[in-house]
């Protein structure tokens, strides 16, 4: 379940089972493996004919939700392919993702809430989507399409600090190569980069003439996991990550957070998504897992055992918590959170190996290539 605590998530969900996977495939505990073999065969059970995987099962009802669907079969593929591969699934499993490239833009598109930020604003083509979709590629031993799916990831979401959008929102051109101006010869109306103007990254998503501006540290670090980010893009991203404090805690969600007012706020956010709560700039225990994994990937050694110190603090204080206060890191949400206690063993087993685990997410070798 997603969460262990009395008053907490005690579904079966898909990405909650398959992340707490990545480090509890490594405890030699008969009831863990047990379980975990468990979450995916019930997850593959529940498969809907198109090929999509259910968000969650409920434990009690044995009922899948596909509401945040977005994200959920590409976790099973990598998940699976770890301890129970099963090549039918997961080419059923692509297949309905291939239906997401609705464009045929060569990347997946998703509405609003449909990932694990389901309660928020990231939409159309996602960064956490697409480099999860180059994972569960390379998972799958796709690697020339994965490789495809990663050019493109370059192509339209890196931010090279020039303040030019167009490179950005030209998919959502019917005429993309005629540049700023459309096929009449008119100047195009573009957006206008209002923060982070001159930093380096990737942005956290794409829309119809729009995409979003802030830092998404989950997709920035899925990136350089996933090979997507060459050396220097992984380097840019590490030194954002310190030079804007995220990860004084590992890790805060986004940097800056979104305001009231701002063009990705939400009437819905209510009090869950203030300013540095949720996944409004929470700190999230299970992305500063994948932080100390990132950092280990680049030859940042030091870093990275400093950087599981302060997860191991901030586990302790909050009982593996769901997350915590962006500022204050008072503990929020539920307590005894799977993925939460699951990465931060896939962290220690990082830093122990200095290496990330072979076979991980794809890699052969694990090491820092970079």
């Amino acid at each position: 379940m997603a969460s262990g605590a009395a008053i907490g998530h005690h579904q079966v969900w898909a990405r909650d089972s398959m992340i707490t996977l990545l480090g509890a495939r490594f405890v030699e505990d008969r009831q863990i493996q047990s379980a975990l073999r468990a979450s995916v065969e019930l997850l593959s059970r529940k498969q809907a004919p198109s090929g999509q995987i259910a968000n969650n099962v409920d434990s009690a009802t044995l009922r899948p939700n596909f509401r945040a669907y977005a994200d959920a079969g590409l976790w099973w593929i990598i998940g699976s392919s770890l301890i129970a591969p099963d090549d039918a699934v997961t080419a059923s499993i692509l297949r309905w993702y291939e239906c997401q490239d609705v464009d045929q833009s060569g990347l997946i598109s998703m509405q609003e809430g449909a990932d694990w930020q389901d309660l928020f604003c990231t939409r159309g083509k996602g960064l956490y989507l697409n480099c999860l979709y180059v994972l569960g590629l390379r998972a799958a031993g796709r690697h020339a399409d994965a490789d495809a799916a990663a050019e493109k990831i370059n192509r339209h979401f890196w931010y090279p600090g020039d303040g030019n959008m167009l490179r950005h929102i030209s998919h959502a051109f019917s005429t993309e190569s005629k540049g700023d101006r459309d096929s009449l010869g008119r100047k195009r109306w573009l957006p206008v980069k209002r923060c982070l103007v001159e930093e380096q990254y990737y942005l956290p998503w794409l829309g119809f003439r729009a995409a979003g501006e802030w830092f998404d540290s989950l997709g920035n670090l899925l990136a350089i996991l996933s090979g997507v980010a060459d050396e220097s893009k992984a380097e840019k991203i590490l030194d954002f990550i310190q030079r804007h404090h995220l990860a004084s805690a590992p890790i805060r969600a986004i940097a800056p957070v979104i305001q009231p007012g701002d063009p990705d706020w939400r009437e819905y956010y209510g009090v869950l998504n203030a300013p540095h709560c949720y996944h409004n700039g929470g700190v999230w225990p299970f992305i500063g897992g994948f932080y100390v994994a990132a950092l280990v990937r680049c030859g940042r050694l030091r870093e990275a055992a400093e950087a599981l110190e302060k997860l191991a603090a901030l586990n302790q204080a909050g009982r593996f918590n769901e997350w915590h206060h962006g500022q204050t890191l008072a503990p929020l949400g539920v307590e005894a959170q799977a993925w939460s206690a699951g990465m931060y063993l896939f962290a220690c087993e990082c830093v122990r190996r200095s290496e990330v685990p072979e076979g991980f997410f794809g890699i052969r070798g694990g090491g820092h290539p970079l």
